[in-house]
């Protein structure tokens, strides 16, 4: 993003790697208490390595913070993608099976694969949204969906052929699909099961499943 935008004594800006820690902060207070994949699996915390992946795409200048008043009330964590996305992430499920990131990680790489968005595009890379975060106080505002609006120009400028995101929130899933996005994959919840047939994963309702969303830019 070349500049802040401004707008309703709202700033929405570019998350620097000095950010990182008040960016967390705001994450773990405003996303992963209710995000569906890390509140359907035990333990109630996100694992260390689970945090480190989100900090992980800031040096990439693809996240972004919305700020009031120099407060943060709402962020974007985004990164690129390409068609090795998919062995990535079923190499990192297997290395830490056992713990709550690999089974999360689990279900995002059959998500990743069953969605197959480069050939299903024709792209061979795509900014991928991993968390939106929004204030619970500031809800009702339309936050999340300025901030999309945001992050879709900031992708365009950046040359990006297209946006995905793996919405664990019916709510996430509800908005992206208002913005023009569109599902190109669903895992129900159910469905995801261990080798003894036990669901991994159990959001509270009504997250029921797990949908790719992409938009061409």
């Amino acid at each position: 993003m070349s500049a802040a935008t401004r707008g309703n004594d709202f700033e929405i800006r570019v998350c620097g790697v000095e950010d990182g820690d008040r960016m967390m902060e705001f994450l773990l207070e405003h996303y992963y208490r209710e995000e569906p994949l890390t509140a359907g699996c035990a333990p109630p915390e996100p694992d260390e390595k689970d945090k480190q992946f989100l900090l992980s795409n800031l040096p990439h200048g693809t996240c972004l913070l919305m700020l009031h008043n120099d407060r943060i009330v709402a962020a974007a964590v985004a990164g690129p993608k390409d068609a090795g996305a998919v062995d990535e992430l079923f190499e990192q499920a297997a290395q830490l099976a056992g713990t709550k990131w690999g089974r999360i990680l689990g279900i995002l790489a059959i998500a990743e694969r069953d969605a197959n968005v480069f050939k299903r595009y024709g792209v061979d890379k795509a900014l991928h949204v991993h968390a939106i975060g929004v204030d619970s106080r500031m809800r009702g505002r339309a936050l999340g969906e300025r901030l999309m609006n945001a992050l879709t120009a900031l992708g365009k400028e950046l040359s990006y052929p297209l946006l995905t995101a793996d919405c664990s929130s019916f709510y996430s899933s509800r908005l992206l699909q208002r913005l023009g996005f569109a599902v190109v994959n669903r895992i129900p919840y159910t469905d995801y099961v261990d080798d003894a047939g036990e669901q991994i994963i159990r959001p509270p309702e009504p997250h029921l499943a797990l949908e790719t969303v992409a938009l061409r830019l």
